[in-house]
């Protein structure tokens, strides 16, 4: 018997006694009771919430009723519309049935006009960058050497829209051979603080044509220039990109 199989039987008898002083102790069995009361927790909530007060008329107590049920038999018909029509390779297709936007009405309509902004967090889809990194609750990432990195950011959906990109180099002349692009556009990009460091906003205006062909608008940087920071960090750096924002160029002009 080796060395090797004796360790390992050893572990395992050592794990059967540990089983064996806590048998009795811990209990295997399903609180049952626990359970069912979650049902009935959830169902409180709601109760206290829907309490109202005062006395009201038969018609009016059947009226508040009627509204109620109405409205949750509303939400289930407008699940069961986007169960049946999901397209789990576009998501964002559910909006083409025309009964999914009469259900939906302006609330599907709105989705397009409200800005999205997003830091560089797990959200954006990406590939060309160093680690997540967390700075004031705001994620960012550095750009790493190489041909490309690679952002695809969720859009607005179908309509034109403008993204705008946060960020900053170590070194402003960096910023002569920085580029981004997307849809074939370049970003123009604006220095917006100068110092130990300069920061910058790149500007891209997209038509819907430009996004209607997925969820994702990839977005394409490339630098010339990176930089090591310190003597302690020994990476390459390229750009550090903090921000991104969605907004309707409709909501922008009015």
């Amino acid at each position: 018997m080796t060395e090797k199989t004796t360790a390992e039987i050893a572990e395992q008898v050592s794990l059967l006694m540990q089983i064996d002083r806590n048998h009795g102790q811990i209990s295997s069995k399903v609180d049952m009771e626990a359970l069912s009361n979650l049902p009935a927790h959830i169902a409180s909530v709601f109760e206290e919430a829907n309490t109202i007060s005062g006395e009201l008329t038969p018609t009016q107590a059947y009226a508040l009723v009627n509204t109620r049920i109405s409205q949750l038999q509303a939400q289930v018909y407008l699940m069961r519309l986007e169960l049946e029509n999901r397209n789990p390779r576009d998501p964002a297709s559910i909006y083409e049935d025309p009964m999914v936007i009469s259900a939906y009405g302006e609330r599907v309509s709105g989705l397009g006009s409200r800005s999205k902004t997003f830091s560089f967090g797990p959200e954006i889809l990406a590939d060309g960058w160093y680690s997540m990194e967390m700075s004031d609750n705001i994620c960012h990432r550095w750009m790493r050497p190489g041909a490309t990195s690679l952002a695809c950011v969720p859009h607005l959906g179908q309509g034109a829209q403008k993204l705008t990109i946060n960020g900053y180099v170590m070194h402003e002349e960096q910023l002569d051979g920085l580029t981004i692009s997307s849809a074939g556009k370049m970003a123009e990009i604006e220095v917006t603080e100068r110092g130990t460091i300069a920061r910058f906003e790149a500007v891209l205006d997209l038509s819907a044509q430009d996004v209607k062909s997925a969820n994702y608008l990839p977005v394409e940087f490339h630098l010339e220039s990176f930089r090591t920071p310190n003597e302690v960090d020994s990476r390459l750096l390229g750009a550090n990109i903090q921000g991104f924002t969605l907004t309707s160029i409709v909501d922008a002009a009015a």
